[in-house]
């Protein structure tokens, strides 16, 4: 790790938790994750040697320990970066507003977020099949314009091939623009009459998927959970995800 030659006790908590990836390495396990595959399956832009070695750095550190079982998890010195990471997401919720450009937009992150933050209470028993189509997707993601969600209330598939069901809602919308209204910096009623996101079904359908997904007509400060659970992913990704 860098070092800035400084006793100062900022100076050193920035030497560990300043590095790239880490913050969000933490964000990862704070909810749970515990395997290599699955911190892959969060942060499926970091590459698995850059990976290894922020794991190596942060077990040196004493912030994370490896168990027999080949799980990461955090040490009482990493669950002490459980509130930093808390604020973090509130600071970025609040202040960082607007800085959300083409590039920092990726469909399989957004799927994963939509599925990970699913307001699980709002689905009805019968299952219920949602299917996106994105506009406005950077070019290294023009394979992953089409997916499909599969809602029930034990538990919630993700894929890009077709799962073969009757599909009941339909998302067409720009990618920036959702990842926008679902973060709350935006409102879903301007970007529908902005003609960036045209959503079809059933009234009683599309009120359950708006729930569900939190996309609120107007902006709102929405607030992430980060806290740990008992199933941090739900259903395993499927392996298209994982690039």
């Amino acid at each position: 790790m860098k070092s800035y030659a400084s006793f100062c006790p900022v100076a050193k908590t920035a030497e560990i938790f300043a590095e790239r990836w880490t913050p969000l390495l933490l964000r990862e396990m704070c909810m749970g994750v515990r395997r290599f595959s699955e911190l892959q399956q969060g942060l499926p832009q970091i590459s698995r040697a850059l990976l290894a070695q922020r794991l190596r750095e942060m077990e040196e550190a004493g912030i994370i320990e490896k168990t027999p079982s080949r799980e990461y998890r955090l040490t009482a010195a990493g669950e002490a970066f459980r509130p930093i990471i808390d604020m973090m997401a509130a600071w970025g919720q609040a202040h960082g507003r607007g800085r959300i450009a083409l590039q920092d937009t990726d469909p399989a992150q957004l799927m994963w977020g939509l599925r990970r933050h699913l307001n699980m209470r709002s689905l009805p028993e019968q299952r219920l099949v949602v299917q996106f189509e994105f506009s406005g997707v950077p070019k290294a993601f023009r394979h992953a314009r089409y997916w499909w969600m599969v809602l029930r209330q034990t538990e919630i598939d993700v894929c890009q091939k077709n799962p073969g069901y009757d599909v009941d809602v339909t998302i067409a919308a720009d990618l920036q623009a959702l990842t926008e209204v679902w973060l709350g910096h935006r409102g879903l009623a301007a970007a529908q009459v902005a003609g960036e996101i045209m959503m079809s079904g059933s009234r009683q359908h599309l009120a359950i998927v708006r729930e569900a997904l939190g996309l609120r007509d107007q902006p709102w400060q929405k607030k992430f959970d980060f806290s740990e659970r008992s199933d941090p992913f739900g259903p395993p990704l499927p392996s298209d995800i994982m690039r």
